[in-house]
C-alpha cells in the first residue's frame, strides 16, 4: 500500500512530448474526495511544564474540530496520550479517568466536555518529549491489543495529531547516558532518524486504511512565543504524510481545529502526486472545473514532497474528482 494523505485511484499516466527536440515526460493523477465512514483520532499531547495554556486552548475549540465529523455521520474514536515515555502509567497508554472509557465516541455522554478534561493531561511529564514514538507505541503491540484494546480499528482512517511546544526527542535509548532534556538539543545526532520513524509509521495503516499525521508545534522562528521551540521533527512527519500543520504560537486555534476536522472527515486539503512535478506545468481540475494556483482560494505545490495543497474555496468538496496533469521533474 502506498501510504499518504490521498486515496490514489489511478497512478500516473505517462507520455512523451517532443518540442524542438526537447523530450518532456508528462504525468496525470486522478484522486477522489472519498468520504470516510470510520476514523480513529489519536491526540499526542505534550505534558511538560509549559503546556497548560495550550492544552486548555485546544480543548476550548473542540467544537470547531468535531463539527464536520459529526455532520458527516462518521463513526469516530478519540483517544489522548502524552509525550512521556518514562512514566509507566503513560508511555503510550490512553489517558482517561479510572471509571470512564479509554477513548471517546458518540455514545459517551458529554464527549466534548470529557475531551476538554482529557486533553489537559497536566504538566508533570518528562522533559524529553517523545511524541512520535509515543504514538507508535500506542498503536503497536503489545499496547494496541492490550491496554489500548478497542481504540484502533483495522479499516478506519487513522489520524495522529501532535500538540507540543518542544521538538520531538524520540531516541530509543540513544540518549540513555544523559540525565535531562537538554540532551535532546545538545546531542540531536543521537535521536532516532525521522526517516526511520516514517518507515515505522507506514506499518500502522493496514490494508486500505488511510493514515494522516498532523502537528500543532512551534514554527521555525518562534521567538516571542512564551518559550516555544521549533518542532521540525513533528513537522517532518506531518509533511511526509500530508497532514495539517498548525502554529502553537497562534492566538486562536479555531482555524487549525476546523481544518483538522475537515481533513479527518474526508475533506482532504492535500494530495501527494505519484511523480515529482515541474511546478509551472501543473494544471488542476475539480469535477472538470479548472482550479487556479492561489494560496488563498486555489492550490499550491510543495516541491520537496510532491504534495498539492488546496486552500479556501479551492478545497475539493466531498465526493468530487480531482485531475492533476503536469510535466514530470527530472533528477535535480
Amino acid at each position: 500500500m502506498r501510504v499518504g494523505p490521498s486515496l490514489l485511484l489511478m497512478l500516473g499516466l505517462f507520455a512523451c512530448r517532443n518540442d524542438n527536440e526537447v523530450i518532456r515526460q508528462v504525468g496525470s493523477d486522478l484522486f477522489y474526495q472519498v468520504p470516510t465512514d470510520q476514523v480513529d483520532i489519536l491526540w499526542v499531547t505534550d505534558n511538560s511544564c509549559s503546556m497548560a495554556d495550550e492544552q486548555a486552548a485546544i480543548g476550548a475549540k473542540f467544537e470547531s474540530f468535531i463539527g464536520s465529523i459529526v455532520d458527516s455521520n462518521i463513526d469516530f474514536h478519540i483517544g489522548v496520550i502524552t509525550t512521556d515515555l518514562v512514566a509507566a502509567d503513560q508511555a503510550g497508554k490512553l489517558q482517561a479517568p479510572a471509571d470512564e472509557p479509554l477513548y471517546l465516541d458518540a455514545n459517551v455522554p458529554d464527549y466534548a466536555g470529557r475531551f476538554r478534561e482529557r486533553i489537559s493531561v497536566g504538566t508533570q511529564g518528562s522533559d524529553r518529549e517523545a511524541g512520535i514514538d509515543a504514538a507508535f507505541q500506542a498503536l503497536s503491540q503489545p499496547l494496541v491489543s492490550g491496554f489500548n484494546e478497542g481504540f484502533r480499528r483495522p479499516e478506519a482512517t487513522l489520524s495522529i495529531i501532535y500538540l507540543s511546544d518542544e521538538n520531538d526527542c524520540t531516541d530509543r535509548g540513544g540518549l540513555s547516558e544523559f540525565e535531562d532534556g537538554k540532551a535532546c538539543y545538545e546531542h540531536g545526532d543521537q535521536l532516532t532518524p525521522v526517516k526511520t520513524l516514517i518507515d515505522d509509521y507506514k506499518d500502522l495503516a493496514e490494508g486500505e486504511a488511510r493514515l494522516l499525521v498532523s502537528s500543532i508545534v512551534g514554527p521555525e522562528i518562534s521567538e516571542g512565543c512564551d518559550g516555544a521551540k521549533p518542532g521540525p521533527r513533528y513537522s517532518a512527519m506531518a509533511e511526509a504524510f500530508g497532514g495539517v500543520q498548525g502554529n502553537i504560537c497562534a492566538q486562536d486555534f479555531s482555524a487549525i481545529m476546523t481544518e483538522l476536522g475537515l481533513q479527518v472527515s474526508g475533506t482532504l486539503t492535500n494530495f501527494q502526486l505519484s511523480q515529482p512535478a515541474v511546478k509551472d506545468s501543473i494544471a488542476v481540475w475539480v469535477d472538470e472545473v479548472a482550479v487556479p494556483e492561489d494560496p488563498d482560494n486555489g492550490w499550491t505545490y510543495d516541491e520537496a514532497y510532491a504534495i498539492l495543497y488546496f486552500h479556501g474555496a479551492g478545497v475539493p468538496p466531498r465526493g468530487s474528482a480531482i485531475l492533476v496533469e503536469y510535466e514530470i521533474a527530472g533528477p535535480g
